[in-house]
């Protein structure tokens, strides 16, 4: 990314770790979640080069990449006839147990959500959308999207445990 322009690499920095985790609501793996980001952020810059879009779009471009991708490996397991399993993370690649730990109990509770309600909140909480960007990207209306996050924090505290709640 050495070549980039500076605003190019401003909204990775600042929304890399978001948009993985956005494409990770899809994809198995971290590794398939990155190829998602950068297949997006490829598609931008086709569409528009040498500017910046839009952060909502940015966000729509890797939602699409990442849907495009699970359909490929779908087609692809369906031909071969066998199921490929990610690798599991282990407990003692982190030096904070504690935090690994609540990490692994919200993803948890995240994937018992809705997916409606699941995307409008890592959207808002991890990609920093406003709910007019949230709506956006989802297609949706803002207070559909802003009653989505709240049910979506209720069904979190309920299924997350006490230490867990400053988090949510």
């Amino acid at each position: 990314m050495d070549d980039c322009p500076a605003a190019w690499r401003d909204l990775f920095r600042t929304h890399g770790g978001a948009l993985v985790l956005y494409a990770r609501q899809w994809l198995p793996d971290r590794a398939s979640a990155e190829d998602a980001v950068q297949e997006g952020l490829v598609r931008c810059w086709k569409r528009q080069p040498g500017q910046v879009p839009d952060v909502a779009l940015v966000y729509v471009a890797v939602r699409t990449a990442a849907l495009d991708l699970l359909k490929s490996r779908r087609r692809r397991l369906a031909r071969e006839e066998r199921v490929a399993r990610p690798e599991a993370e282990h407990w003692w690649h982190d030096d904070d147990l504690v935090r690994k730990e609540r990490a692994a109990a919200i993803q948890t509770a995240l994937e018992h959500l809705p997916i409606e309600q699941r995307e409008a909140l890592v959207l808002r909480i991890w990609g920093g959308l406003s709910i007019a960007e949230t709506a956006r990207v989802l297609a949706a209306n803002p207070n559909t999207v802003a009653g989505r996050c709240r049910q979506a924090l209720v069904s979190l505290a309920a299924l997350l445990p006490e230490e867990c709640h400053e988090r949510v």
